[in-house]
């Protein structure tokens, strides 16, 4: 490097850089990156302050692309969900034998009037049981499988390639 950079760029520079390391882009975008990483990484050996600042703009754009898919190909995922800690198909079993159960009490405690009531609870608890015999993990498996940015064109995290040409800038700064 033949003449220091002003911190202000330097501090931009470290900023972006760490933002695109953790990004998600299209499998097509990072060649693009990469040239354009190496052209930081030439302007940043001759000092040249403002051929630093043009490098940043498209790796910057990037990474704010990046950023958008991300957060934009997880809105569709439910808020919270209960993962069954053991998948089991006697479940539904248990659930039937417990509502049936409930059937039982609810007629001795008011007859057929109070088992009627019984029965809706009783259902409920036999879709949640049959609901939970069905686990989680094969939904969320099914969203990762199809967790596409919005163009429908799957992102991965950045190439080794690009991860050495980062940590080789972050190096000069």
């Amino acid at each position: 490097m033949s003449a220091p950079l002003p911190k202000d760029v330097e501090r931009e520079a470290r900023q972006i850089l760490g933002d695109l390391r953790i990004a998600h882009l299209a499998a097509t975008a990072w060649p693009v990156v990469a040239g354009d990483l190496a052209r930081l990484a030439s302007a940043f050996d001759h000092g040249d302050v403002d051929a630093v600042r043009a490098a940043l703009v498209p790796i910057s754009q990037a990474t704010f692309e990046g950023k958008v898919r991300g957060r934009l190909a997880g809105a569709n995922r439910a808020a919270a969900y209960v993962t069954a800690t053991k998948q089991t198909s006697a479940l539904p079993a248990v659930g039937a034998a417990s509502a049936a159960l409930l059937m039982l009490v609810g007629y001795m405690l008011g007859g057929w009037p109070v088992a009627a009531v019984t029965a809706v609870f009783s259902l409920f608890i036999f879709s949640v049981a049959y609901a939970g015999s069905h686990g989680n993990r094969e939904r969320l498996e099914r969203r990762h499988a199809q967790a596409f940015s919005p163009t429908k064109e799957r992102t991965e995290p950045a190439p080794s390639v690009v991860a050495e040409a980062i940590e080789n800038i972050n190096q000069r700064l």
